[in-house]
């Protein structure tokens, strides 16, 4: 039985049935209209709504007799009333160049939203993402000119909110709001929109989310981080669209598996330092890690806020994003330095593996000065003959 049109009489009496049903019930009605699964039966009833549809809850009531009355429903808001995205659907593009396809894969982290420092706060978070998006696309568009690029990989290795812990660098004065709001008024809405442009950019985007430390510590547990709670609230919304995905990493690392090649993410909180110097850790962790996890191909972490790659074996890389704060007291204390912001960029070949890597601007007050610039002092003149 094909599914009724939206708008139609025949398709609000569906939707009022599918608000009301159970998990078997919506089981039954996937396959009463020819849906080989109850996910794709679900995504066909969420497009084009606002949010991910309430579900609703059975209460019965009993009367001052102590009979059952009929049952009544509550509705439960969704979490986060995002605007919606309208979608124009990207269609690849055939390339006359000879040239294999490749992914890109746009590695993010270290956002904290809401961190305050004498050149970050709340709106320079919203311009830095806005540019760091336009960055990525002006090279894919480049690299498009030789092969065709359908499909965008966001690695996302966390630390997105910077939260309210006074022990992670979020005392009064470092932040203007609570993390509920960071998270509600900052970072939901600056990814919803982020994620809907890049898909009207790519066939398929799919969004790979690891946790951060922040909104975990000694005495909160490990769900308490503040990451799962803005990427389940992605996966709810505009992760029901057509060509989205959102993959949510509940554990602390995770393999993802793009033609063959093993792409391990993690964020660093873990990985100690030594004078300010998480390196030499790192390459011990990774070896480890190579070893209890069966072997991957490439790294990607965070959390030490500066750019940093470096080949362990000929058989695995491992590349560290930046932040996009920037005069960052916890790096400088920490590392001693605190790194020009930025995000990073690669391009995943299906035999190759990882053949080009950019750093993105996120700022272009950050960019590097001319060496002629940086070279011209004024000439003084000398009273001597």
């Amino acid at each position: 039985m094909p599914l009724p049109k939206k708008g139609t009489p025949e398709f609000a009496e569906l939707e009022k049935r599918y608000l009301a049903s159970t998990k078997e019930e919506r089981n039954q009605m996937a396959k009463e209209y020819g849906y080989a699964a109850r996910h794709n039966f679900q995504t066909c009833m969420t497009q084009g709504r606002d949010v991910l549809l309430p579900r609703q809850k059975k209460v019965v009531i009993q009367n001052d007799e102590g009979k059952s009355e009929p049952e009544q429903t509550i509705e439960r808001k969704p979490i986060v009333e995002l605007p919606p995205v309208n979608f124009i659907e990207y269609r690849g593009k055939e390339i006359k160049e000879e040239g294999d396809e490749e992914v890109a894969i746009l590695h993010v982290g270290d956002g904290h939203a809401d961190k305050i420092t004498s050149s970050y706060n709340k709106d320079v978070y919203r311009t830095r993402m806005g540019t760091m998006f336009q960055s990525a696309m002006t090279i894919v568009k480049l690299h498009r000119k030789m092969y065709p690029i359908n499909k965008l990989l966001i690695l996302n290795t966390g630390d997105n909110i910077q939260g309210e812990n006074p022990h992670q660098g979020s005392k009064i004065g470092d932040v203007s709001m609570g993390a509920r709001d960071q998270v509600k008024k900052l970072a939901a809405p600056m990814w919803n929109d982020i994620i809907g442009s890049f898909k009207q950019n790519f066939v398929e985007v799919i969004f790979e989310g690891f946790p951060g430390n922040h909104g975990h510590d000694k005495l909160a547990p490990e769900t308490s981080r503040y990451d799962l709670l803005l990427y389940d609230i992605l996966e709810a919304g505009i992760g029901q669209n057509k060509g989205i995905k959102i993959n949510i990493n509940e554990s602390w690392c995770g393999i993802i598996r793009i033609w063959g090649w093993k792409l391990f993410g993690f964020h660093g909180d873990g990985i100690p330092c030594q004078q300010g110097v998480p390196f030499f850790a790192l390459d011990r962790k990774l070896k480890a890690w190579h070893m209890q996890f069966g072997g991957f191909n490439y790294a990607f972490g965070g959390h030490f806020h500066k750019e940093h790659s470096d080949e362990i074996s000929s058989r695995l890389k491992y590349f560290m994003v930046s932040s996009l704060t920037s005069d960052d007291e916890w790096a400088q204390k920490k590392l001693g330095i605190s790194s020009n912001p930025s995000q990073g960029l690669y391009g995943l070949h299906p035999r190759e593996g990882i053949t080009w890597r950019y750093s993105l601007v996120v700022d272009e007050k950050f960019l590097p000065e001319s060496l002629e610039h940086q070279l011209t002092l004024p000439v003084e003149k000398s009273n001597h003959a």
